[in-house]
């Protein structure tokens, strides 16, 4: 017998549709197998596709899958999931308040909210825990992968990774770099496997937008995206980096604005919020918005 299942696309760090960076929802996916979900994240062909499903230790728990494989965490499609929980009156959300959740996901658990106001759905969700050490690069290497001059690559910064997601953070001079990156996939992904990356955000604190921080780009040849619109795994610890280097001043708390998705055609926008938790240990939020462009369900029974 034939199955079907409700599925939505979200255009996630955005109040415009056909901008930020779109992800898949399915808010009810107790009934599939990890091997249904991955062929329904490969048939979306996004980014990243989100499955909600029960949970023993939290709300609810989110999956998130690219084409090629399960993900540790993935911020826009977290929002993106939000978004759609609380279109549909999930989880008792019929009121204009803002509610409290905790979802179980393979990083661990993370607390977020979600606030309703006349039709207006917006949401916090806070990132894993950030964990930035310096990497010791081979630059020539490293430029050469990206298509860049290593002069390109500001030398008296440090080249950071987050342990958390593996993601190594690439400072570059300006705007002008960021739009000339194009990167060598094989040799980006032959680079990663060899230090254990699992992705590369390269950004500049040059912007398009006097009033933001810092504009990035983000590309994961290990979960085969080519390059992620806009990436809330990534501004979360980018923003981390930006003030532990002095690159924004100010004492904590305080919320940087990212920038990301313009030289894609897909501007996307977010804030994040720095915090010193009681342990005195840095900690992010991912502030943001997005929008509903599809409806529709899938077919399912021959995955």
């Amino acid at each position: 017998m034939q199955k079907t299942i409700k599925i939505k696309q979200i255009d996630a760090f955005t109040n415009k549709p056909f901008t930020g960076n779109p992800a898949g929802v399915v808010t009810e996916a107790s009934s599939l197998s990890d091997a249904q979900m991955l062929a329904i994240a490969n048939e979306m062909n996004l980014s990243e596709t989100a499955f909600v499903l029960p949970s023993d230790k939290a709300d609810f728990r989110i999956r998130w899958f690219t084409t090629e494989k399960e993900v540790l965490f993935c911020g826009h499609a977290t929002l993106a999931t939000l978004h759609a929980l609380a279109e549909e009156s999930k989880f008792s959300m019929t009121e204009d308040t803002e509610y409290h959740f905790i979802v179980e996901a393979l990083v661990g658990l993370l607390a977020v909210r979600v606030k309703k106001d006349k039709g207006k759905i917006s949401a916090v969700i806070k990132a894993p825990a950030i964990n930035l050490i310096e990497e010791n690069l081979d630059i020539v290497e490293l430029a050469s992968a990206l298509g860049l001059e290593k002069e390109e690559i500001i030398s008296d910064l440090p080249i950071m990774r987050d342990t958390t997601v593996d993601y190594i953070f690439v400072p570059v001079r300006n705007l002008k770099t960021l739009n000339k990156v194009q990167y060598n996939y094989s040799h980006l992904k032959a680079l990663g496997e060899n230090i254990l990356v699992k992705g590369f955000s390269i950004f500049t604190t040059d912007t398009y937008e006097s009033d933001s921080d810092v504009h990035s780009r983000f590309f994961s040849p290990y979960y085969d995206v080519i390059e992620d619109p806009v990436t809330g795994s990534a501004n979360a610890p980018i923003a981390v980096y930006l003030w532990k280097n002095n690159l924004i001043k100010g004492e904590l708390p305080l919320v940087i604005k990212a920038e990301q998705g313009d030289i894609l055609r897909r501007k996307g926008r977010l804030g994040v919020r720095l915090y010193k938790d009681a342990e005195r240990f840095i900690q992010a939020e991912l502030i943001g918005e997005a929008v509903t462009v599809l409806v529709g369900e899938i077919l399912y029974s021959l995955v």
